[in-house]
């Protein structure tokens, strides 16, 4: 289980370390909420949503991963 727990971990890294650009839609909304609060207040935002993402990219990654060795594991490969 360590060497599975070993491998997801450097391939989430792997993925983790592709910069894929926020979408247009995020870029704007950003722009007017950081035009409405504090620099401070802004920052704690951004850091939440940052957050959410990231979570659930590493969540989405956890169940393709885990999906792919089922398979597999199953014999459908």
């Amino acid at each position: 289980m360590s060497k599975l727990n070993d491998l997801m971990q450097s391939e989430y890294e792997a993925m983790a370390a592709m910069e894929i650009p926020m979408p247009d839609t995020f870029e704007r909304a950003m722009a007017l909420i950081r035009t409405k609060v504090t620099k401070k207040e802004f920052m704690v935002i951004e850091s939440a949503i940052y957050s959410g993402c990231i979570d659930s990219e590493h969540k989405a990654f956890e169940q393709g991963f885990m999906r792919g060795i089922a398979v597999v594991k199953g014999g459908a490969v």
